[in-house]
């Protein structure tokens, strides 16, 4: 009988140690039906890899988790962190950031035209970077979160994510309108 132990494999090791990923150790490239796949040196290819932040707010480009789903059912496994997503290809980072733009649709709000109440709603008319657009929002404080030190994330009756990086920025009529209704 041979007395040797199976080398270890990726899926074998302490999951709780984190693998940052390098492009000297990965290529992150588009595989089989145009899905995001990571082919890691030594181990295997992931395919069906998602991006998701870890800081969102005071890392944009560094602390992208690369995630795939097991398919089983069971939480989704982490293929690595990327630390710096600067020092990869410039056509690795547009893949990344293609991916996080997918996971992380959101409207930026540049300009509050209106906010008022309505039937116990928060009814908003808000120019945004994608154009105008109007919405409900219930009056909740996990409707408004903070985003940042000075901004909003705020939720409406369907779940869309509308931004306003910094309340403190918008001019004073509209900030004032705003924080008389969203002022936690």
């Amino acid at each position: 009988m041979d007395n040797e132990q199976p080398k270890t494999s990726v899926t074998d090791e302490d999951r709780t140690k984190i693998r940052y990923l390098t492009p000297e150790m990965c290529k992150i490239h588009v595989g089989t039906h145009g899905a995001l796949h990571v082919t890691v040196l030594n181990d295997r290819i992931y395919g069906g890899v998602y991006a998701a932040y870890a800081f969102p707010v005071e890392h944009a480009a560094e602390y992208i988790s690369l995630m795939r789903s097991t398919g089983s059912g069971g939480p989704d496994e982490e293929v690595g962190l990327i630390r710096h997503l600067e020092v990869f290809p410039p056509e690795q980072v547009a893949l990344v950031r293609q991916a996080l733009k997918r996971r992380y649709f959101i409207h930026t709000i540049l300009r509050i035209h209106d906010i008022r109440w309505d039937h116990g709603l928060v009814a908003m008319d808000v120019e945004t970077d994608k154009g105008r657009v109007k919405f409900l929002m219930r009056w909740q404080q996990d409707r408004a979160v903070d985003y940042g030190r000075d901004g909003k994330v705020l939720l409406d009756v369907d779940e869309n994510r509308y931004l306003i990086p910094d309340v403190e920025e918008l001019p004073a009529s509209e900030r004032n309108a705003f924080t008389r209704i969203v002022f936690w």
